[in-house]
């Protein structure tokens, strides 16, 4: 059997990326991710903003991450509402805050998990009830990672300030470790991205794919706030005249390409082990696991 030559692989591998790419649909999800997302964010800070007290994280630390993964026009226009949302806070608003951005974020996974099964050929024969049960645990997973990442940074870097003269630390230590929010945001990023291209598909996924499409999904998702905040620079004077709305239009059309990144990532995985393994077969639920059991009693 004759080997493809470089050239041959590269045609393959682009042809089917992009048969894949069409069969996520990868705009239109992307639209979706970015809608609930939107819903999501604003009753999300409101919780947080609650419970921060509680573990005795400051505002500043969920700010300092925050400032690291968005663009710096889109983080000006967010920072005086995440302030607000962060210092303003009662119980009422907490449950509600709760109770909106579990069900927008649910949604927002919901709709990830249909893009992600699209995308490996695994669209059919879905169970909507189990689907939304799974998006939630996935969901809640992810937020959880996400949160003890910033907690176990910021509380490390209170307690390094707090036991500095005691066991003798040096100021050059404190200053290292607060200057290491671009590692830690991006591999917590990349911890949730890997968790959500592994676990969400109703595919058979193997992991060393997904670490790839994890990978540079990351990369390119930090990439992206530093190449919005140079076109928010060109872009500033459209911006400026319309002020507010231009701001938010801007932070629409980021949370867009945001989406489009991630689903990129899952055309990435679902690319690369198709043409290792050829076909890819769908993951049975247990609840197809029951029906079979009791069809074959």
């Amino acid at each position: 059997m004759i080997k493809p030559t470089f050239f041959q692989r590269v045609k393959i591998t682009i042809s089917e990326f992009i048969k894949h790419f069409f069969m996520a649909q990868v705009s239109s999800s992307a639209n979706v991710l970015a809608y609930y997302s939107l819903l999501s964010i604003f009753p999300a800070l409101i919780v947080v903003g609650n419970l921060l007290p509680i573990l005795g994280v400051q505002a500043t630390t969920l700010l300092n991450y925050l400032e690291t993964i968005i663009p710096k026009s889109i983080f000006a226009f967010i920072k005086p509402i995440v302030q607000d949302s962060l210092s303003n806070g009662s119980g009422g608003l907490l449950t509600a805050g709760a109770l909106i951005t579990l069900w927008s974020t649910s949604q927002a996974v919901a709709a990830f998990q249909r893009g992600v099964n699209q995308a490996y050929g695994v669209a059919k024969d879905q169970d909507p009830i189990t689907n939304r049960v799974l998006s939630f645990v996935w969901m809640v997973l992810v937020i959880v990672i996400m949160g003890a990442v910033i907690l176990f940074y910021g509380v490390g870097e209170l307690l390094l300030v707090r036991f500095r003269t005691t066991f003798h630390i040096q100021t050059s230590v404190i200053d290292t470790v607060s200057q290491l929010r671009w590692p830690v945001s991006f591999f917590g990023v990349f911890i949730a991205l890997s968790l959500l291209y592994y676990f969400v598909p109703n595919a058979k996924v193997m992991y060393r794919y997904v670490f790839w499409g994890a990978l540079i999904t990351t990369m390119l998702w930090m990439l992206l706030s530093q190449v919005f905040s140079l076109y928010t620079v060109v872009f500033s004077q459209a911006v400026a005249t319309y002020k507010t709305m231009g701001a938010f239009v801007v932070f629409m059309i980021w949370l867009d390409m945001s989406g489009m990144v991630m689903m990129i990532g899952a055309v990435i995985n679902a690319t690369l082990q198709s043409l290792r393994q050829g076909e890819i077969h769908e993951k049975k639920q247990f609840w197809k696991r029951r029906k079979e059991k009791k069809a074959s009693r």
